[in-house]
């Protein structure tokens, strides 16, 4: 049975534990700074808001993100969606995007942003499934194979 629930401080292992199920996505996510220290850092932190999908108990994916308000505007960064190898092309990541509005309340939240890399072909197609628009580049922003790769900003408009 699927499911998803809010992380806790606790949870950082299995974050940090299902990235590391390959050792190719295990190198990818600490070259982007991504290492057991940071899952940690990033579920203790107060505006942190971050979700995971279950099957049953196993957890499958998981989306990392911060709760940003200014006065009465509330908008949320996503920082990292991780989808576990075996369980992708079955709807997770669009289960997670969804609940992260239907959690904080589309009468509150105001936009939902990120940013990829701009070879990541499959996370691109699916912000654009899930109704993202592109709204700028970052010329150069990442480093990948001693090449440097543009990042493209993404946003989704909730509420005006």
């Amino acid at each position: 049975m699927l499911h998803i629930k809010k992380l806790s401080h606790e949870d950082f292992k299995c974050c940090f534990n299902l990235i590391n199920d390959t050792y190719k996505e295990k190198v990818y996510f600490e070259k982007l700074g991504w290492g057991l220290n940071q899952f940690k850092n990033q579920l203790i932190k107060e505006n942190d808001f971050s979700l995971a999908l279950f099957d049953d108990h196993l957890m499958t994916s998981f989306i990392l993100g911060d709760i940003i308000s200014i006065e009465k505007i509330v908008e949320y960064e996503i920082l990292l969606l991780y989808v576990n190898n075996k369980f992708r092309k079955l709807g997770y990541a669009s289960k997670l995007l969804n609940k992260i509005q239907d959690a904080l309340g589309s009468s509150i939240l105001n936009k939902i942003y990120l940013e990829v890399s701009s070879v990541n072909v499959s996370a691109i197609k699916l912000y654009k499934k899930n109704k993202f628009n592109k709204i700028g580049v970052r010329k150069k922003y990442y480093s990948y194979n001693n090449k440097k790769i543009d990042a493209l900003v993404f946003e989704k408009i909730i509420n005006e």
